[in-house]
């Protein structure tokens, strides 16, 4: 018959799930803001280095105006360098070429050869497409079929 009595004091059984709640919710937001940190540090960024428009004197079927757009992908933890060389995963170039000046869309060329400055890459514009060369001699040709008609 205790267990009716008015004056009797609640059991701290709620104190102890509230603790716990609280625990939880303190444990969940760090791991939250964890994952939204590594999201961050990890998401690439890309930078428009350099244009190149097409001459007027080179038309294509599609009779759009393209660009060569070179651009630097690089996450920021790219910054920081454990082993003294960068990853081409999070740090590398890429030309874009297409109708958009932006470098946002189109057909993507990544550049991984090593030993050369991006920014010396010289761009061919012909009838049958586009040659993207190093003063060392490295080229790469991209066929016309590939960046014009919105690919």
């Amino acid at each position: 018959m205790n267990d009716l009595h008015p004056s009797a004091t609640p059991a701290p059984v709620a104190r102890g799930r509230h603790r716990h709640l609280v625990q939880a919710a303190v444990v969940l937001a760090l791991v939250c803001g964890i994952v939204v940190a590594a999201v961050v540090l990890w998401w690439p960024r890309t930078t428009v280095v350099r244009v190149v428009d097409q001459p007027p004197e080179i038309v294509y079927a599609d009779g759009s105006r393209h660009f060569a757009v070179l651009t630097h992908v690089r996450a920021p933890i790219a910054a920081i360098r454990l082993s003294g060389e960068s990853s081409s995963a999070v740090d590398h170039y890429a030309v874009v070429l297409g109708r958009d000046p932006g470098g946002s869309y189109g057909h993507r060329v990544r550049l991984d050869a090593t030993g050369m400055d991006p920014a010396d890459l010289t761009v061919e514009w012909t009838s049958d497409g586009v040659w993207l060369s190093y003063p060392s001699g490295h080229r790469v040709f991209v066929p016309a079929a590939r960046f014009t008609g919105g690919r």
